[in-house]
């Protein structure tokens, strides 16, 4: 699943932010107290699990950045029970429980969102997704007045492109993308004699829901009545 992958790299990229957040809080609390050196070995660790999940998206790069999040929560609860007992009731900061806390509930939800496509990611070819990110760019690049087999969703997050008997449909970037045929994406519109359609789609990755104006509509119906073209 090409917009799975994509997925994975956007969650990468918030990986590496935290990853380097923590280096950076890391590198100042070690001058104040050697012990803090945890957080920054595991901010590391963050970092570089960011960037193997950058370069190579898996399920096991997003588990790896779980696990560290965890890892950076635990510490951090450690140390704050140590400040407390210790008399240094100052030192306690809520930051650094809840934001490690939400960090490893992301990648966890992710993980879990994706764990029925793990196959699927896993052999999803390079060159694959390197000819999906072209035809993706090659939409949103075309011009809607010049191109009759194009539609552009109202919010202008998403395009799809008409062929003989299948529709080709993305969003910006890749971050969901479907190709369908033409039986098949009619019953993904509720309502076909509305002015202005709505098509719903069960995505993989979750409910998918577009709307369109009155001209990208009729472009949908135009293209649903025509005939499909004969192969043989």
């Amino acid at each position: 699943m090409v917009c799975a992958r994509k997925t994975i790299r956007n969650t990468a990229i918030l990986g590496i932010v935290w990853g380097a957040i923590n280096l950076v809080i890391g590198f100042f609390a070690v001058q104040a107290n050697p012990l803090n050196a945890g957080i920054l070995v595991l901010g590391l660790l963050m970092f570089g699990a960011g960037i193997t999940a950058l370069n190579k998206p898996s399920l096991h790069s997003l588990l790896s950045e779980a696990f560290v999040s965890v890892l950076l929560l635990s510490w951090n609860v450690g140390i704050t029970i140590f400040n407390a007992r210790s008399g240094y009731p100052n030192n306690v900061s809520a930051h650094g429980l809840v934001w490690p806390a939400v960090a490893a509930i992301v990648f966890f939800r992710q993980y879990k969102k994706l764990g029925h496509l793990k196959e699927a990611i896993s052999a999803m070819d390079h060159d694959k997704v390197k000819e999906a990110t072209g035809l993706c760019k090659q939409l949103f690049k075309s011009k809607l007045k010049e191109s009759p087999d194009i539609a552009e969703a109202s919010s202008r997050r998403c395009r799809m492109r008409f062929m003989s008997d299948a529709v080709f449909c993305a969003q910006r970037n890749l971050a969901r993308a479907f190709y369908m045929n033409r039986g098949n994406f009619q019953r993904c519109i509720p309502d076909l004699n509305r002015r202005k359609l709505r098509v719903v789609v069960r995505h993989p990755l979750g409910k998918l829901t577009y709307a369109f104006d009155k001209k990208n509509s009729e472009k949908i119906k135009g293209w649903l009545s025509a005939p499909a073209t004969q192969t043989g």
